[in-house]
C-alpha cells in the first residue's frame, strides 16, 4: 500500500483504501500475553500470505515481538489505558476526561491500523476485537498461548518492572476474555509446543479454516522458520484459574471454532 503518514497523528493519512468502507471486513487478531510464539506465528502467517501491514522478517529472532505495526500498538496502548482507569489505576488528573480522550485516541488509531492491516498482532488485543466489531469489521481470533508457569521466566525476564503475580492476572484476563471473544466471533487456538513439534499440524488445519490461507505454505513456512525447543509438558501449575484457561485453550486445540449465530446475523 502507497501510504503517506505521520505517525504522531493518525488522522494524517492518505491512501486510495482510507475513508471507504472495507470490502472484505475480516479482521484476524492474534491474541496473546506474549512470549507464547505469536511472533513466529505472526512470521508464518505473513510467509503464507497474510497481511500485517509491516514486512516479516527474513530470519525469526525469538527473544523479540515482530509483526506488530505502530497504528495497532497505539490503539491498543490506548485502550489498555482506558481499561486501567475503568479499574481505578493509573490516570493523572480526572479518570473521566483521560479515560474519554484515552478511547477517542484508540478509535482514531484503530480505524487507521484496520484499514492498513488484515492480521494484527500486539498485546492487549482482547480489548481491541469488540471496538473492531463496532467500527463494522468481522473480528476473528486466533489465541497464541502457552502455559504460565512456562510463559513467566521469559516474560520475567523481558518485563523486569512487573512481578509474576501480575502478570499471572494479565494472563488470565487476556485469556478468559479470549476464550468468551473466541467463543462469539469464531477462530482458533495456537498451542507453543504446535509450533515447536515438527509433527504437529492440526494448528494448521485450524488456522487454515479460520483465515482461508494454504495449510502448506503454513507448514512449510513453520519448518524453514522453527529455532526454539519445545516446552517441557511436566511443569507442576501454581496459578490454578490461569491453568484452567490453559486446559481450556487445549481442549480445542487444532479446532475451528465457528462464530456464534449473532456474529453469523450481523453479517448476513
Amino acid at each position: 500500500m502507497n501510504t503517506k503518514s505521520d505517525p504522531t497523528n493518525p488522522d494524517l493519512v492518505t491512501s486510495p483504501n482510507i475513508g471507504r468502507p472495507p470490502s472484505d471486513p475480516n479482521r484476524y487478531f492474534i491474541v496473546t500475553l506474549g512470549r507464547s510464539g505469536s511472533s513466529l506465528l505472526g512470521a508464518i502467517l505473513a510467509d503464507a500470505g497474510a497481511a500485517f501491514g509491516v514486512s516479516p522478517p527474513a530470519v525469526w529472532d525469538p527473544r523479540s515481538g515482530q509483526m506488530e505495526g505502530g497504528a495497532i500498538k497505539q490503539a491498543a496502548h490506548h485502550y489498555r489505558r482506558a481499561y486501567d482507569i475503568a479499574h481505578g489505576r493509573k490516570y493523572v488528573l480526572s479518570p473521566a476526561i483521560e479515560s474519554k480522550y484515552r478511547l477517542h485516541r484508540a478509535r482514531r488509531y484503530l480505524k487507521r491500523a484496520l484499514r492498513m492491516s488484515q492480521f494484527l498482532k500486539i498485546g492487549d488485543l482482547d480489548l481491541v476485537v469488540q471496538p473492531s466489531f463496532k467500527l463494522g469489521y468481522r473480528p476473528w481470533v486466533i489465541l497464541s498461548y502457552r502455559q504460565l508457569e512456562l510463559n513467566l521466566p521469559s516474560l520475567l525476564v523481558g518485563r523486569t518492572h512487573i512481578g509474576p503475580d501480575q502478570l499471572a492476572r494479565e494472563y488470565v484476563r487476556i485469556y478468559r476474555q479470549g476464550l468468551m471473544l473466541l467463543r462469539t466471533f469464531g477462530g482458533c487456538t495456537v498451542a507453543y509446543n504446535e509450533l515447536q513439534d515438527t509433527h504437529a499440524s492440526g494448528w494448521a488445519d485450524a488456522i487454515a479454516r479460520t483465515t482461508d490461507l494454504n495449510k502448506q505454505r503454513l507448514l512449510d513456512s513453520r519448518h524453514q522458520r522453527l529455532q526454539a525447543v519445545a516446552d517441557p509438558t511436566d511443569v507442576q501449575p501454581i496459578y490454578a484459574e490461569a491453568y484452567a484457561l490453559y486446559e481450556a485453550m487445549q481442549l480445542i486445540s487444532g479446532q475451528f471454532v465457528e462464530p456464534s449465530r449473532q456474529v453469523v446475523r450481523a453479517f448476513a
